[in-house]
């Protein structure tokens, strides 16, 4: 037997004194996570806007065959992070606002087969 008597703040203060390490490392990958996020965030962004750049300058456009534009925006803004979908309409050429006669750009939705098909 010990001789020592038991101390009993011990095993309570190394037990917060392991609870602070913890929650100071989760506050740090926290930190980590929410820094990592960010730089994904403007990863994105800079890929985005530079690959719809590049395609433009290859005269290569992204068109919009469809008749609602409006709703299409809406998607795009609900599917992917907010600079993603600006970048996407910023470049977005709408069908409907071509200065072409309409049944011309009836045609191309045809041909297109309203986006499914290519050529």
């Amino acid at each position: 037997m010990s001789s020592q008597p038991l101390d009993p703040q011990g095993p309570a203060a190394a037990n917060d004194v392991m609870l602070g390490t913890f929650i100071e490392k989760i506050r740090h990958q926290d930190l980590l996570i929410a820094q990592l996020q960010a730089e994904l965030q403007r990863a994105q962004q800079a890929s985005a806007d530079t690959l719809l750049g590049q395609l433009r300058l290859r005269e290569a456009v992204l068109l919009y065959v469809g008749q609602h534009a409006d709703d299409f925006a809406k998607q795009i803004a609900g599917s992917f992070s907010g600079d993603v979908a600006r970048a996407v309409s910023n470049s977005l050429f709408v069908l409907d606002n071509a200065p072409i006669p309409r049944d011309a750009r009836e045609a191309i939705r045809k041909a297109t087969n309203h986006g499914l098909n290519r050529w």
